[in-house]
């Protein structure tokens, strides 16, 4: 007599695009964590189910979401079979569709360090610096994200590169962190320094990055969205980028404000035939402040001082926005009603527990 008990299949085949990748996924993982250790260069940030750019299309086969999709897809693209990559375990074989990236894949370096640098920036922002014990080709790009993991603290964290690859000292990363009421790793780094204490460190990550063009950049900025779009600005001296930029700080109140030297570095090295400008703007100050600077949201200045006034034309730039998920969301229709095309708006929101869908 024969018994037929349920399949001990330990991996799955995901084939992309009608053959132009062919991926293997391990029972359990998601499809975006099998894409991005083999290699395609699959869209994605935050990799947790909240900004939507790792959908694809599931043309056969089935799949388990993790999570409930429509917190970010709409109705039209669910009936079309879009799910979220990152929220996607396989239970079959499947066939599927994406629009890969315009980036060369690179792989992800899964690597072990330590705790070097520990400064602070502001009251509740600090710089860390880690040195990796291995040694690795640098190929990450300015813009990218790390995940940083401290055994017996929390479960990894994600932060962004806060200097260019090549303004980076041998085998080190710097990070901008800002700490999160009762989050855990956050909570643990600000008790005390924590100089010395290993780490774990994967990169890279991510699809934020500079895009190559001549018009006008724009970068809007909060909190320790700084890291990023310094980063990139960074990238863009280097390169001696021929386009005007103006990147726009948004700040609580004048200690929210740093990397202001390093601001002025940027401004006289940038290319000396076009426009940098730097623009702080504080949303709550305090009695008996001495700013005489912009005030108000950050988005608002931009709209009732440049497009309102007409000083900057929009039409062909490009937005490049780092920071927390409602100045990101204003500064995409704020620059979509000023003439810049959604697809050439290129954003990172930095999230925490109380910002991911479902709560995760």
């Amino acid at each position: 007599m024969f018994g037929f008990g349920k399949s001990k299949k330990t991996e799955f085949d995901a084939v992309v695009n009608n053959g132009e990748a062919k991926l293997t996924v391990k029972k359990g993982d998601n499809l975006l964590k099998a894409a991005l250790e083999a290699g395609p260069a699959w869209p994605h940030d935050c990799r947790v189910g909240s900004c939507g750019t790792c959908k694809c299309v599931i043309k056969s086969g089935k799949i388990k979401a993790l999570t409930d999709f429509s917190y970010v897809l709409d109705g039209d693209q669910l009936k079309a079979g879009t799910v979220l990559a990152c929220q996607s375990i396989l239970k079959t074989d499947i066939e599927v569709e994406v629009e890969l990236g315009d980036q060369p894949a690179i792989k992800i370096h899964h690597l072990s360090g330590k705790i070097t640098g520990n400064k602070d920036l502001t009251h509740d922002i600090k710089e860390l610096t880690i040195k990796t014990d291995d040694q690795f080709d640098r190929d990450m790009v300015a813009g990218q994200y790390a995940e940083i993991e401290v055994e017996g603290v929390a479960s990894a964290r994600s932060y962004s590169f806060a200097k260019a690859p090549k303004n980076e000292n041998p085998g080190e990363f710097s990070f901008y962190i800002r700490k999160v009421p009762g989050g855990a790793f956050t909570e643990w780094l600000f008790q005390e320094d924590r100089t010395g204490t290993d780490v774990k460190l994967s990169a890279p990550f991510g699809h934020f990055y500079y895009r190559e063009d001549s018009t006008y950049m724009v970068c809007i900025a909060g909190g320790s969205g700084m890291s990023a779009v310094k980063a990139i600005l960074e990238e863009c001296v280097e390169q001696q980028v021929k386009r005007n930029c103006i990147f726009l700080f948004g700040a609580q109140t004048e200690k929210d404000l740093y990397c202001q030297e390093e601001m002025k570095q940027i401004k006289e090295k940038w290319n000396p035939d076009y426009k940098f400008e730097y623009v702080e703007v504080l949303s709550n100050l305090e009695e008996g402040h001495s700013w005489t600077g912009p005030t108000g949201f950050v988005t608002d200045h931009f709209k009732q001082a440049y497009i309102d006034t007409g000083s900057i034309d929009l039409n062909g730039a490009h937005g490049y926005l780092c920071g927390p998920p409602p100045m990101i969301d204003s500064a995409i229709e704020l620059l979509k009603s000023g003439g810049i095309k959604e697809d050439d708006i290129y954003f990172d929101k930095f999230l925490d527990a109380s910002t991911i869908p479902g709560g995760r």
